[in-house]
């Protein structure tokens, strides 16, 4: 369980570099601390519902928990954090 979970933390962090590079690439973004411990949030969320659920990571990407889990962390992120 534990590697699985690691596995999507680092996914995770790789996921958030390839985001921001792409920002910063486009529209020179300066770098979000929020956004990239959100995906980080997202991973682990993610990896550790595929353990528990006992199915591989890229079979539980293409189902709709995704978008759900993506959308509850940022509105959690939300009520805590509050952007000038």
């Amino acid at each position: 369980m534990f590697e699985t979970i690691s596995i999507g933390v680092l996914v995770a962090i790789f996921w958030s570099a390839v985001g921001y590079a792409v920002a910063k690439s486009k529209d020179n973004e300066t770098f979000d601390p929020l956004k990239f411990c959100k995906t980080l949030v997202i991973g682990i969320i993610l990896s550790s519902a595929s353990v528990s659920l006992g199915i591989d990571i890229t079979t539980l990407e293409g189902m709709s928990v995704v978008g759900f889990f993506t959308v509850v962390v940022d509105k959690i992120a939300s009520l805590f954090i509050k952007k000038k």
